[in-house]
């Protein structure tokens, strides 16, 4: 086949969603012509319900398409938090703000500043999706104004955020719903068992930092040389603007540091008072922090902006200021239709039930398996990888599998914090090799916001380029879940991998 004909089959990114919806709405009608089910267990009550998968085609599949879907788009999370997080850093980047900041930064070794924003988006997860949605445009700008490919800075955050998922130098909100529903499965067998928020920490850090280190050199050595470098645009630099905009930073977050700390006269009022733990307190469902977090930022970064511009004369007057604003969406056009195409993708494939039947299929396949040992833990780590790439959304997989894995795992000798562990590392990598993820689509579009060369970004193409990272820093996840099982290590305070 020739080079010419070979770019027939180059499908875009909106083309690629739009052909496996439609591969979604046939399935759908062929998998419940023929009875395709499963049976669910419900991780407190053991009861087992079936789910069968729903025709799209149906009546009601029908009337759900057309009726929700702008409200699934609406609906969708990162919507918002993309829109607030593209304000606040066009501010700051129009203000020249960024540009005093980060431009200090270009006599320091690349692998070093790879280093940097590999090691904070992995220990981002701690504020969950949000990290995506702030050190996208954040890194991006810093890599423009130390010489370097912005789309560069955008997929290190990717694959830091993503990979770091199971990875952390504290534990997480995400960490205590998991280890509570690993609890709840595990009392069957185990009965009195007790799962700490700190009963996954030691191998949470160690695998942080060895990912970061390991993914810097492979950033650096495959990904950094192929891509292309860009220009910056020249800003007037003011040393008293700089210094009075930090005082200003600093009282700010002075404020908000005293919010959230408990115990103090009037302190505290963004923490949810009712529930148990600090984080559970700091990033609760009904956490104003963690509810509020974006709005906090946005408005740090346009008072910080609006002084920096105003003194240093970068902005001159509030028109200009406003004007400054409006250039929030340039170039964001893939961004918002990648997120509306995405939501009709992924809403087919909720409301079928195919992700969830695929899912169970598995786990239940894989309960019934007498492996132990080694073969075991690359078993599960397989299955949850697999059910992470049909349906990237963790809590939920979690519910589905820990009733299954939770007892099996149990039953090889091996504790519940260690299936968390297994299904925090194996969740991570699904999330790279999955075009259901919603920051994938969300990477490719800063991709082409931040794209000064008029390159052909696809969606495969972009995996692509990035899989031989993944890979590698997969396969050390690999190593670090075997590794820490043979050698018996403790995965936290007062855990062991073993029984």
């Amino acid at each position: 086949m020739s080079r010419k004909n070979k770019k027939k089959f180059n499908f875009g990114p909106i083309t690629i969603m739009i052909l496996i919806g439609g591969f979604l709405a046939f399935l759908s009608f062929l998998l419940e012509k023929i009875g395709f089910q499963s049976y669910l267990t419900d991780s407190q009550t053991f009861e087992t319900t079936v789910v069968a998968v729903r025709n799209i085609f149906s009546r009601d599949g029908i009337r759900f398409f057309f009726g929700e879907s702008v409200s699934n788009f609406r609906a969708l999370e990162p919507l918002v938090v993309i829109v607030i997080s593209l304000i606040s850093v066009t501010i700051l980047e129009v203000s020249g703000l960024f540009h005093s900041l980060f431009s200090r930064f270009k006599n320091v070794r690349p692998g070093l500043i790879t280093f940097v924003i590999l090691f904070i988006s992995m220990i981002s997860s701690v504020i969950g999706d949000y990290s995506y949605a702030i050190l996208f445009p954040f890194a991006a700008i810093l890599y423009k104004y130390i010489n370097r490919d912005p789309k560069l800075g955008i997929m290190t955050v990717f694959i830091g955020v993503t990979m770091g998922y199971g990875a952390n130098l504290l534990y997480t909100y995400q960490d205590i719903l998991l280890g509570q529903m690993a609890r709840t499965a595990s009392l069957d067998v185990l009965g009195n068992y007790t799962f700490g928020n700190w009963s996954m920490i030691f191998m949470e850090v160690t695998s942080c930092i060895v990912l970061s280190l390991f993914g810097t050199f492979l950033i650096e050595k495959r990904l950094a040389k192929k891509i292309r470098r860009t220009e910056e645009k020249e800003w007037i630099y003011s040393p008293k603007a700089l210094k009075l905009t930090l005082v200003v930073f600093a009282v700010f977050m002075v404020l908000v540091l005293y919010a959230i700390i408990p115990g103090l006269p009037f302190s505290g009022w963004l923490l949810d008072s009712r529930a148990d733990s600090y984080m559970e307190q700091l990033f609760g469902a009904d956490s104003p922090f963690r509810e509020g977090i974006l709005l906090i930022f946005m408005g740090i970064a346009l008072i910080c902006g609006y002084i920096y511009g105003k003194v240093s004369r970068n902005i001159k007057s509030s028109k200009e200021y406003n004007q400054a604003i409006s250039l929030t969406f340039q170039n964001t056009g893939f961004i918002f239709a990648g997120l509306f195409f995405f939501s009709l993708m992924i809403s087919i494939l909720e409301w079928t039930h195919i992700g969830d039947v695929l899912s169970l299929k598995l786990i239940n396949f894989v309960g019934h398996t007498q492996m132990n040992g080694v073969f075991l833990v690359g078993t599960v780590m397989m299955l949850c990888l697999l059910i992470t790439i049909i349906n990237p959304s963790t809590i939920h997989n979690w519910m589905l599998a820990s009733p299954v894995v939770v007892p099996l795992m149990i039953r090889a000798n091996m504790t519940p914090a260690f299936s968390v562990m297994i299904f925090k590392a194996a969740d991570s990598i699904g999330k790279c090799f999955t075009p259901f993820y919603v920051f994938l689509i969300v990477m490719v579009g800063f991709l082409y916001k931040y794209d000064t060369q008029d390159e052909d970004i696809r969606l495969f193409g972009t995996m692509k380029k990035i899989m031989p990272v993944i890979l590698w820093m997969a396969l050390v996840w690999i190593i670090i879940i075997i590794g820490w099982n043979l050698l018996g290590f403790q995965i936290g305070i007062g855990t062991s991998s073993n029984l």
